[in-house]
């Protein structure tokens, strides 16, 4: 108040003024909260679990069982079922009122409150529900934890041996869309938290089989209100100052502050407040949370090249999804450039008889894989019903698509259920005779739905002791293809149309195969892998990340900037593409001398 010229030197204010200048301290201190930059604010808790329980109640006065700090231990002689006492290994950490957790031989934990402690005996308020074997694990708590504001970091903690497994953050929608939110799956491995009214909302996905396992978070707790002059303010020492220019312009207004004085004590406050902010700051972490990680990193960078951020400012959280979002966004846009040589793979499309037209994507009953992942061998023996023995297993796995060619003709397609030896058990049984040295094809996984199929060829399979042979394709365009009289026509596959539909891709051959003696191997544009999360892999090479962080700085311009400043914008625009276009000049492979641009394998326009 004397700041603003409200009060003189040695002067006190009087009793309204200074509840009013209360109020707004407080409010300004709550205010401060969304910075998240208050280290000291950041806490600890742990939420005890329960079986088929997906989720919990943190703050508020609810029933769910969360703490502060906890002290554990475990039981040492059996408690049997009705009794209202346990005796524990050790009693530290476990008071009169404090609330008591006693692990049940049926899997739950029964929660209780602790009456008096008599050496290693813990009387309770009420009998246990069930028996607990010795070596039970205990849990005694006294101070509930607060409604956290954020939690930066949780992790799965086994209450029996301490050993502590890290959560992976999930946002709001990507935990509305799960399905079998509360159906038991085992040991949790993602959470949500939801900082409602109240009580904060904290989900753990899958639920929990039993009570053996607590989740341990890290969080930003409330700043605490100054409830009168005898108080301390929820600050350290060194942010005092910048707390005492920041209420002073915070008041300024409702005593008619000069202009000029106002004008001065807001760039004071703001300088105050950025440089304890900048110390407010705990070492970056290069294993776990973003700030190590590169996607962060490319992010930040973006933001602080458009003006979004300060140069030294870490990016509220706010701005580093929103960005995210862009990114992901700009990633798919990119993909339409068709130069991308990492994101091209050749895959083997495995015809049947007489069939022209193949779909190409998740959930398609065709068999279509990346060629570098098939194994091939044959039959050891003829198969039975549905177990197949093979001259080499290799790499196949449970889970794995597998082809077998039948004696009659035709490739009988199913999945592999076991692996024992060199037998396997299929998922469905042979549906007609495959003899020995029958021709067997699996894979882990179907092939994406491919952006666009550049080239193709015929691979003709070796017979015994020969070599396979490959024969290029020629490629059809839609007209050609739809002008076609006779697409079923039998004869040996010669011409392709790829069709790029939503869901699965088309690709059509002509004319129909004759037999199940060869397959097509297409050269295919997949897409791009849009980023997860802040730690996931880019799915680029490093030489594209600079123009990736800048070509994002001007993806993010409009939001923060508008029309101002259309020169800074021309320059940072001419800079990306500039560092898009030394991408792309590198992204490119030597032009086919067979084929003309734009036409057939490894033809590109341009």
């Amino acid at each position: 108040m004397r700041l603003i010229g409200a009060i003189a030197s040695g002067e006190v204010p009087p009793a309204n003024e200074y509840q009013d200048a209360l109020s707004a301290l407080n409010g300004l201190i709550k205010a401060w909260q969304v910075s998240g930059v208050h280290v000291w604010a950041l806490g600890e808790g742990t939420v005890f679990l329960q079986p088929g329980q997906a989720r919990y109640g943190i703050g508020g006065g609810g029933a769910d069982q969360v703490a502060q700090a906890y002290a554990a231990t475990v039981v040492s002689a059996l408690a049997v079922a009705g009794v209202a006492q346990v005796t524990v290994a050790a009693a530290a950490g476990i008071a009169v009122g404090s609330r008591i957790g006693i692990l049940l031989d049926a899997g739950g934990m029964f929660w209780s409150s602790v009456l008096s402690v008599a050496g290693g005996t813990v009387y309770l308020a009420s009998g246990l529900p069930g028996p607990a074997s010795a070596g039970a694990v205990v849990i005694g708590y006294g101070a509930p934890c607060a409604r956290p504001l954020k939690i930066v970091g949780a992790r799965a903690v086994d209450l029996a041996t301490g050993v502590e497994t890290p959560l992976v953050p999930m946002s709001r929608l990507d935990y509305a869309n799960l399905s079998g939110k509360v159906s038991p799956g085992g040991a949790p491995t993602q959470y949500f938290y939801d900082p409602q009214l109240g009580s904060g909302i904290f989900s753990v996905y899958p639920a929990p089989l039993d009570a053996r396992a607590a989740v341990a978070f890290t969080c930003q707790l409330p700043l605490q209100d100054v409830g009168g002059a005898a108080d301390q303010a929820d600050v350290p020492q060194e942010w005092i100052s910048a707390l005492r220019f920041a209420l002073a312009v915070e008041l300024a207004p409702e005593y008619d502050c000069p202009p000029p004085r106002f004008e001065m004590l807001k760039a004071m406050a703001a300088e105050k407040f950025a440089v304890v902010a900048q110390w407010d700051r705990e070492p970056e972490g290069t294993a776990t949370g973003p700030f190590g990680q590169p996607v962060y990193r490319m992010i930040a960078g973006a933001l602080r090249l458009c003006g979004a951020v300060g140069p030294q400012e870490v990016p509220r959280l706010g701005l580093v999804e929103n960005a995210f979002a862009s990114l992901n966004a700009m990633v798919q846009a990119w993909q339409a450039s068709g130069i991308h040589v990492w994101a091209e793979e050749d895959c083997t499309l495995f015809l049947q008889p007489g069939q022209v037209r193949y779909l190409i994507g998740a959930g398609s009953a065709d068999a279509v894989a990346v060629s570098s992942q098939c194994v091939e061998t044959v039959l050891a023996a003829a198969g039975v019903a549905a177990q197949a023995s093979v001259a080499a297993v290799g790499s196949i796995a449970a889970g794995w698509q597998v082809g077998i060619w039948l004696d009659g003709g035709g490739v009988f397609w199913t999945g592999v259920a076991a692996v024992a030896g060199t037998g396997l058990t299929l998922a469905s049984a042979l549906p007609s005779a495959a003899s020995a040295g029958a021709r067997v094809v699996a894979y882990p996984g179907a092939m994406v739905r491919p952006l666009r199929v550049p080239a193709a060829r015929r691979r003709q399979f070796a017979g015994t002791g020969g070599q396979a042979i490959e024969i290029p394709l020629v490629p059809m365009s839609r007209l050609d293809y739809a002008n076609v009289p006779n697409k079923t026509v039998p004869g040996m596959v010669t011409q392709f149309f790829y069709d790029p539909q939503l869901g699965a891709g088309v690709l059509h051959v002509w004319p129909a195969p004759v037999d199940s003696g060869s397959a097509v191997v297409l050269t295919a544009q997949r897409p791009l892998v849009p980023f997860a999360d802040l730690g996931a892999v880019p799915d680029f090479p490093d030489e594209w990340l600079a123009a990736m962080r800048w070509n994002l700085a001007v993806e993010l311009w409009p939001e923060y900037n508008g029309s101002g400043n259309p020169a800074q914008y021309g320059l940072l625009k001419q800079e990306a593409v500039g560092k898009l276009m030394v991408a792309q000049a590198w992204d490119r492979e030597p032009q086919s001398v067979l084929f003309g641009a734009g036409c057939g394998p490894a033809g590109r326009a341009g």
